[in-house]
Order: C-alpha cells, then structure tokens, then sequence
C-alpha cells in the first residue's frame, strides 16, 4: 500500500513546524531569528539599541542588567503599533519561585513597566504581546532580556 503526500498535508505540516518555531521565539528564546519562506531563517528587523521589533511593537530597553553596582529598578518603555487596536499584556518567568526580578505596569501608563531586581541570581525573559482584532489573535510581541547578578 503507498502512501500518499498531498500538497496540502505538506502545507499543514508546515504551518505546524512554523507555528511550533514563533511559540518556541515568544517562550524566551533570544535567537534573533524568525522562521520565512523556503525554510530559510531571515534576522528580525532591529531598532534602536539593537532591540527586535515584532510586529511593531518594541521594548526600550530591551536588556536590563542588575549588578552590584547597578541594581536599581529599571522603567522599560512598550511602543506598540499606532495603525492598530489591541491590548498589550506581559509574561514572564522571573518571580514567583524563580524569584530573578519582579515586573509590574506602571498603573499611571500601561505601556511602562518597572523591572526590580530579586533575591535570585539567574536569568529570565518578560515578553509583551499585543493582540487585537476578531479574534484577538497575537499582531506583535517583544521580549526583554533580564539578567540579575546580585
């Protein structure tokens, strides 16, 4: 019996390794490349600092430090599209029994979010998506890099 591979089982196969590689990009991973056509891997577009912009939205800074000599909390910044609505949310896996940094809005602006640094020396990521339209799909995200050495 042979099997047969139609156009659209290799289209649905590679939708899903696409979708797996963005889930994988917006889990932390700081790789700087995204998934294109043909397969190839393509850098995504930098801005100021050097920071990604996905889908137009971008995090300044997007690499906090905290050392010994500096450890203060740090105010990062969220540009998001200005041609779309949506709604900007964070994730991260700094606090709770990571315990690497703590990151929380700005209640006065949502689109500012102080990073503190915690009792835990390690690395962890923040990301921000933006989602919006009818189905509140994810229309961009940026990740901040948070490293505390204290």
């Amino acid at each position: 019996m042979a099997t047969h591979f139609s156009a659209r089982s290799l289209f649905g196969v590679l939708a899903i390794a696409i979708a797996v590689a963005l889930v994988s990009g917006c889990s932390g991973s700081q790789a700087g490349l995204t998934p294109a056509a043909g397969g190839q891997s393509v850098v995504a577009p930098q801005v100021k600092n050097h920071c990604p912009a996905h889908g137009g939205v971008r995090a300044t800074p997007c690499v906090v430090d905290f050392t010994p000599s500096s450890y203060q909390p740090v105010t990062v910044t969220i540009r998001l599209p200005k041609d779309k609505k949506g709604t900007l949310s964070e994730v991260d896996n700094c606090g709770g029994a990571s315990g690497i940094a703590s990151v929380t809005v700005n209640p006065s602006d949502p689109t500012q979010y102080v990073v503190a640094a915690g009792a835990v020396t390690g690395y962890c990521t923040a990301t921000f998506n933006y989602n919006g339209g009818k189905h509140n799909k994810l229309l961009g995200y940026a990740n901040v890099a948070i490293t505390n050495s204290i």
